[in-house]
């Protein structure tokens, strides 16, 4: 395949549509690129944080039943493997610049990329969900002992609203915002694929 170089001259070299250029359509790849990993960088900080103060917690705070020690070991576990996958991911994603120089394989790297975080995002996911889910209800066992029985059915009522609307609402946006900001991408590097190929058959 020829170099990028080339493939920016063809597309300077032709006016299929004058209101968009190749730079046009290169700052658009680099801008989605750049949103995506920063997107994934604080996410990857706000999990690291959310580990620290578990951490505190368990070290600081005299917890009565054993259960909740449980709990928390679980819920930093869950929390490290995604801190690890979201910055694994982030730094996938930034080292993919160099991939810019062709757009057919950066292509199928953003496909691959989507393919691995759609995984992610569903399988890995519930996985994850049940988790958490398994460590509330151990932590439950303290609040039972701790609270009214009224406002521990309110908590357990809050907590199971929170998690069906996390997964039902949340995080289907969570995953169709991500779908779209990658197929982006890939749309505008199909357009310069496009216009390579064009220019290759005349």
């Amino acid at each position: 395949m020829k170099g990028f170089e080339e493939i920016q001259q063809l597309w300077h070299g032709q006016d299929p549509d004058p209101n968009v250029s190749f730079d046009t359509v290169l700052k658009r790849i680099k801008n989605s690129r750049s949103a995506f990993a920063k997107k994934l960088f604080w996410q990857s900080i706000s999990t690291a944080v959310a580990v620290a103060i578990l951490l505190w917690m368990c070290l600081t705070v005299d917890f009565s039943t054993w259960t909740t020690y449980l709990a928390i070991a679980i819920m930093v576990a869950c929390i490290c493997y995604y801190f690890v996958s979201q910055l694994n991911d982030y730094r996938a994603l930034s080292r993919s610049h160099d991939l810019l120089s062709k757009p057919q394989d950066y292509i199928q790297y953003l496909k691959t990329f989507q393919q691995k975080r759609n995984r992610f995002n569903t399988r890995n996911y519930a996985v994850y969900e049940v988790c958490i889910a398994v460590a509330f209800a151990l932590y439950g066992v303290e609040m039972y002992f701790a609270l009214p029985l009224w406002t521990f059915i309110g908590l357990v009522v809050f907590v199971i609203f929170w998690f069906v609307i996390c997964h039902v609402v949340f995080m289907k946006q969570y995953i169709r915002n991500e779908n779209t900001r990658i197929a982006e991408m890939i749309d505008n590097l199909e357009r310069i694929k496009g216009q390579f190929n064009e220019n290759t058959e005349l």
